[in-house]
């Protein structure tokens, strides 16, 4: 598995500012997650899995992020 870049954007946050964002960026995961089930065309079903991707790997960044904070306290 290849490792993420950090977002500059991301790593610039504080912990408590990152862990808000993340919030946010795993509410709209799930609303794209009940648009994903509830969307019977394959296009809206394709556009919805790129979008969970990419709110995914946002997560993902942020998460490492508030991690490396942690070890660094």
């Amino acid at each position: 598995m290849t490792e993420l870049a950090p977002d500059p954007s991301v790593t610039a946050l504080t912990h408590q500012a990152a862990k808000s964002q993340a919030t946010q960026v795993m509410d709209t995961l799930s609303s794209i997650i009940i648009h994903y089930l509830d969307a019977e065309a394959p296009i809206l079903r394709a556009s919805s899995l790129e979008a969970m991707s990419a709110q995914t790997s946002q997560l993902h960044a942020l998460l490492a992020h508030m991690k490396a904070l942690e070890a660094k306290a």
